[in-house]
């Protein structure tokens, strides 16, 4: 019982994290302008939580559709759409099927490209806040994480 709740607790997580946006505590701003925002002087920072946090920037993923996440959404949609369509109905010729099927393939290699570019995004994100956590952590030692 114990393993069938943290399948679906993880099942759940992921798909969180496909369908809804996160809240953010930083602005995806470099380290030296969100200093500036909050005023914090980061030359009290220590080098190698500063230099983890400009690595984590620096190493930002590149992506299409991060915004939000309602294209892959309507990707899955479509995907569901297609299948339903490549159905074998009677008197559909065997070229037509091979096409609906290549498409079919298309939409599945684009729905995974998809959530994969999510998925590095979020993980990412979360790294990158983490660091950022990490360097206030080491400029106001004790305090609660956040601007």
């Amino acid at each position: 019982m114990r393993i069938v709740e943290v399948r679906s607790n993880r099942l759940l997580t992921i798909w969180r994290d496909l369908t809804t946006e996160p809240v953010w505590k930083y602005d995806e701003l470099p380290p030296f302008p969100l200093s500036q925002l909050a005023n914090l002087d980061l030359l009290e920072a220590s080098d190698s939580e500063l230099a983890r946090a400009i690595w984590f920037w620096c190493r930002r993923p590149k992506l299409t559709f991060h915004d939000s996440a309602a294209p892959i959404v309507v990707a899955l949609c479509l995907l569901v759409s297609l299948f339903i369509m490549s159905v074998n109905w009677p008197g559909t010729p065997k070229p037509e099927r091979v096409a609906e099927m290549v498409i079919l393939l298309l939409e599945l290699v684009v729905e995974i490209y998809l959530v994969v570019q999510r998925f590095r995004f979020l993980r990412w994100r979360r790294e990158y806040e983490r660091s950022i956590d990490r360097v206030i952590g080491t400029i106001h030692p004790g305090s609660a994480t956040g601007w």
